[in-house]
């Protein structure tokens, strides 16, 4: 099973559904005209035999790799390069081609021998692909190695860790993947993209080793960008005894994420950690947080993206996360040390890009609590009992000047 987590589900296939029958399903309507692409030339000496039905020869990918060195940024356009090996014993006529890239990236230039599609994903959380499939009439004999032209590719807002898969998918159905919904199928209308018969070496870091499944390759596509997690904190005030709510937050912004750090979807890319003062109990956590971690004065929440495919969700900018907590203050001398902030490992937190916002206080303030109460209660008792005593005293004085008066 080959399970490609920068695509989802469209990777969570095996070899042999990538080979020749990468979407299985629905009928679809055939490929374009005859491109008037140029026969390659024979290259080899073999003796051929005739094309037919049967088990379906697929070429073996041996060269994937992107233009240029530096990574791209937002709005550029690269160029990536694929190559194939005939290994098979019979000649290879028409071809189709499928070209997979995740969301955001987008073809820069559409071919019109190529039908162009995009997956509708199962969640607005969940990443989506694009995915081109080319058609070309040609003539490919066993041994010859060949080449597609250059497919240039650009880099849309929000990319960062973005993948590009090219494979020989035969002449088979293309466009019915099970589970898989698609939008904006089209053809392209500028040229066409042509395969040439390959000249010179592939360069050492081009080279595509060995796999599982030798027609279909994938490459990972680093974009310089950036993101940021956000933490919100709280400023509560109240009486002892008194129950309160901490609105607390997490907000994320910048370049996608995968939301996951691993296939199953079960170690969130970062966590938060909640902890209050000493002088307060949490009477009810938000479900995210769940009880506080076992030994320790802090809370451990994540966010509510999760899925039970191969489905990858993604934090995306804006993607909001609120965290309420219900509080008591129970002892207004230390109502100190509150706070939240991002938890996550070392390479995570070195990345985000404004570590200023990624704590945040949570402080409590103690208002006309029972001790200041009770100091009010005794002054208001101590200068009635003084007021009591004077009354008497000018009672007693004023008795004894009528006496001796």
């Amino acid at each position: 099973m080959i399970r490609w987590v920068g695509f989802g589900r469209v990777f969570a296939v095996t070899a042999a559904v990538l080979g020749g029958v990468l979407f299985p399903g629905a009928p679809v309507a055939p490929g374009p005209p005859a491109a008037d692409v140029r026969p390659l030339p024979a290259g080899s000496g073999h003796a051929l035999q005739e094309e037919g039905t049967g088990h379906e020869e697929l070429l073996t990918i041996d060269r994937l790799e992107r233009d240029g060195g530096n990574l791209p940024r937002e709005g550029a356009t690269f160029e990536v390069r694929a190559g194939f090996e005939h290994k098979g014993e019979r000649v290879l006529g028409k071809r189709a081609f499928s070209i997979t890239v995740s969301e955001r990236l987008s073809f820069a230039t559409e071919y019109s021998n190529c039908e162009y599609g995009q997956d509708v994903p199962t969640s607005p959380v969940n990443r989506s692909f694009r995915k081109a499939v080319c058609w070309i009439d040609t003539r490919i004999e066993p041994g010859e190695f060949v080449d597609l032209a250059p497919i240039a590719l650009k880099v849309d807002r929000w990319a960062r860790a973005e993948r590009v898969s090219v494979a020989d998918s035969g002449v088979g159905k293309h466009w019915a993947e099970s589970g898989v919904v698609w939008r904006d199928r089209h053809w392209g209308r500028g040229g066409k993209l042509t395969l040439a018969k390959r000249t010179g070496a592939v360069p050492p870091a081009a080279r595509v080793k060995a796999g599982i499944d030798m027609s279909s390759w994938g490459l990972d596509v680093h974009v310089d960008s950036s993101w940021d997690l956000e933490v919100t904190g709280a400023a509560l005030k109240g009486r002892k005894g008194e129950t309160v709510t901490a609105h607390l937050a997490m907000d994320f912004h910048g370049a996608d994420v995968q939301a996951q750090r691993d296939p199953e979807n079960s170690v969130p890319f970062a966590r938060i950690r909640v902890q209050f003062p000493q002088g307060v109990t949490v009477l009810k956590s938000p479900k995210q947080c769940g009880n506080r971690v076992t030994n320790r004065p802090y809370y451990q929440c994540e966010y509510n993206l999760y899925t039970n495919s191969y489905d990858v969700p993604m934090l995306r900018d804006g993607y909001h996360e609120a965290f309420p907590f219900e509080l008591r203050i129970d002892d207004t001398s230390e109502l100190t040390g509150g706070s939240i902030s991002l938890d996550a490992p070392a390479e995570v937190l070195q990345e985000d890009a404004d570590h200023a916002n990624s704590t945040a206080r949570i402080t409590v303030d103690a208002v006309g609590g029972p001790d200041r109460t009770a100091r009010t209660a005794w002054t208001v008792a101590a200068g009635a009992g003084a007021l009591a005593v004077t009354g008497l005293l000018a009672a007693a004085l004023l008795r004894a000047r009528r006496r001796t008066g």
